[in-house]
C-alpha cells in the first residue's frame, strides 16, 4: 500500500509513537454505527411502535448535512423492536437527481419480488403496484434525504391508508419546511450537534476502536473532537485520518489544522474538512474516491463494478494483483471514514457494496468539474468547440448525443455510452510527470463516437475504450 502523504513535520525518532489496531481483517465502518444519541434513538423507536389512532403517521428527522440523520434512521430501521412490529419495511434514498419512478422502484425492491419487466413500467403503474403491495399491511417506509416539499408531494399519494393501522413513514430532511408540511404534529425530531462527551466517544471509536491509549494522544484527540463542534461527519473524517498516523507529531499537526477550519458556518466548516481530508490522500486514493462520481448519487454500488473501473484506469501499482490493490484502496477509504460499507460477505471479510455520503459525493463532483477529469452517465453531455474541448455536466437534463457540430436529444438508448471522458491521472505534488492527459471512454459501441470527437483523440497520451454494460 502506498504510504500516506503527510502534511506538516515528519515525526522524529524521539517522538511518541503508539500502535493502533489494524482493521484489515475487520471491515467496520464507524459512521454506519450510531455512537451516542441514545435518548433520540429510544424516543424514535417508541414513536414508531406506539399505537396511534387514524391514518399512517409521518415522522421527520431534521438536521444539517453530516449531522447523522441517515445513521440514526438506519439504526432504528434495523432495531429488533421494529423488525417485530412491521409486516413490511422499505427504504428509498432520494438523490438530488431523483425521479419519482426511481423512488418507487427503490421501495418496490423491498415489497415485491422484482423482475426485469418492472423497470419498464411507468410511474402510475409503479405507484399502483406499491399501493397493492402495502394494502392491509403494517408498513414502515423510510424516505432518506427529502430536500423539498415538491418531492414529498410527488410520492405521498402512493402510500395507502386503507387498513394500515400502525403504519409509519420516516423522513430525513435538511429542510424544516418539509418537516412541518409532511410531519405529524409533535412527532418531528430535530437532530442537534453532539455534546463533548458524545463527540469524544465517536472520535475514540473511529480513531482507535476504543483501545487504551497514552494520555498525550488522548489529550490531543479530545481537543480535536471538541473543535469539530459536534458534527459527526467531520469527527469521523478527522478520526479516520489519524487512525493511520501513529506519531504524536502527526496528531499535533492535525490539531493545528483543525483550528484553521473553525467558522460560525457549520456547512462551510464541514466542506473545508472534507477538502482537507481529500488533499491528504495519495494519488491512487484520490483517483479511487473520485470514481464514486461515475455512479449515481446515493446509490449502493456493487464492489465488483467499482473494482472493474479501478483496474481499468491504470493507476494501480501492482499489475500482477490489480484486484488486491483495488481492494486495499477501497479498504483504506473505508478506514478513513470516506466510504460507507453497505453489505459484506457472509464471513464479514469482504465488502460487497458501498457508497459515499452525499456531502463527499458533492466534493467528488466539484473536483471532477474543476479538473475536467470525467463527466458522466445519463445527465447532460455538452461538447463545445472551445479551446479546451471537454465534456461538462449540467444536472437535470436529458442525455444528449454528441453528433459533431450539433447536439441531438435522444432517449436513454445511449445511456452510459459516453460515461467517462477526459480522465486526467492525479499525481502527488512531487510527481508532476504523472499529470499526463489521458482519456477513458466507457463506450459499448465505439463506432458511435462522432468523427469530430475521434479526431481529438490523437492529442491524448493514453486512450482506453471499455465496454461496460452497467
Amino acid at each position: 500500500m502506498t504510504s500516506i502523504h503527510h502534511k506538516g513535520k515528519q515525526a522524529s525518532k524521539e517522538s511518541t509513537v503508539q500502535e493502533f489496531p489494524s482493521s484489515s481483517k475487520d471491515i467496520r465502518n464507524v459512521e454506519n454505527n450510531m455512537v451516542g444519541r441514545d435518548d433520540q434513538r429510544k424516543r424514535l423507536v417508541e414513536d414508531l411502535t406506539r399505537s396511534y389512532s387514524g391514518e399512517s403517521k409521518v415522522i421527520p428527522i431534521v438536521g444539517m448535512g453530516g449531522i447523522g440523520k441517515t445513521t440514526l434512521a438506519n439504526e432504528v430501521y434495523n432495531h429488533e423492536s421494529i423488525l417485530r412490529r412491521f409486516d413490511v419495511r422499505a427504504w428509498a434514498t432520494v438523490s438530488q437527481q431523483h425521479s419519482r419512478k426511481e423512488i418507487l422502484l427503490g421501495l418496490l425492491q423491498s415489497t415485491i419480488k422484482m423482475d426485469v419487466t418492472v423497470n419498464t413500467r411507468g410511474g402510475s403503474e409503479l405507484a399502483d403496484m406499491l399501493q397493492k403491495s402495502l394494502k392491509r399491511k403494517r408498513y414502515l417506509i423510510v424516505l432518506d434525504d427529502i430536500r423539498s416539499c415538491e418531492v414529498w408531494d410527488g410520492v405521498r399519494q402512493c402510500f395507502t391508508t386503507e387498513d394500515n393501522a400502525g403504519s409509519r413513514i420516516l423522513l430525513t430532511t435538511r429542510d424544516n419546511k418539509v418537516a412541518r408540511d409532511a410531519g405529524t404534529e409533535n412527532l418531528s425530531m430535530q437532530l442537534n450537534f453532539m455534546d463533548q462527551d458524545e463527540s469524544w466517544s465517536l472520535f475514540k471509536s473511529a480513531a482507535f476502536s476504543n483501545e487504551a491509549l497514552s494520555s498525550e494522544f488522548e489529550t490531543i484527540g479530545k481537543k480535536i473532537a471538541e473543535k469539530c463542534h459536534g458534527l459527526p461527519l467531520t469527527i469521523v473524517v478527522f478520526a479516520g485520518l489519524l487512525k493511520s498516523k501513529r506519531a504524536i507529531e502527526d496528531w499535533r499537526s492535525v490539531a493545528k489544522d483543525v483550528t484553521s477550519f473553525i467558522t460560525n458556518d457549520p456547512d462551510k466548516q464541514c466542506s473545508h474538512v472534507l477538502g482537507w481530508s481529500y488533499n491528504h490522500l495519495t494519488s491512487d486514493l484520490k483517483a479511487c474516491l473520485l470514481h464514486f462520481g461515475i455512479f449515481r448519487e446515493d446509490k449502493e454500488i456493487p464492489v465488483k463494478n467499482l473494482m472493474r473501473s479501478l483496474m481499468a484506469e491504470g493507476f494501480l501499482k501492482l499489475e500482477n494483483d490489480l484486484e488486491g490493490e483495488a481492494e486495499k484502496c477501497l479498504q483504506e477509504l473505508v478506514d478513513r471514514c470516506l466510504v460507507l460499507v453497505c453489505k459484506k460477505s457472509l464471513d464479514g471479510t469482504k465488502i460487497r457494496s458501498c457508497k459515499v455520503h452525499d456531502l463527499i459525493y458533492d466534493l467528488c463532483m466539484r473536483k471532477i468539474q474543476r479538473e475536467n477529469i470525467f463527466i458522466m452517465n445519463d445527465i447532460v453531455v455538452d461538447y463545445s468547440d472551445s479551446e479546451s474541448r471537454y465534456l461538462s455536466m449540467q444536472k437535470m437534463h436529458p442525455f444528449k448525443c454528441v453528433t459533431g457540430d450539433r447536439i441531438e436529444y435522444r432517449q436513454y438508448v445511449l445511456y452510459r455510452d459516453l460515461l467517462t471522458l477526459v480522465h486526467r491521472q492525479l499525481g502527488d505534488r512531487d510527481n508532476n510527470d504523472l499529470l499526463k492527459r489521458t482519456l477513458s471512454i466507457f463506450c459499448p459501441h465505439f463506432s458511435n463516437v462522432p468523427p469530430t470527437l475521434k479526431s481529438d483523440l490523437i492529442h491524448f497520451k493514453l486512450l482506453k475504450s471499455l465496454g461496460l454494460e452497467r
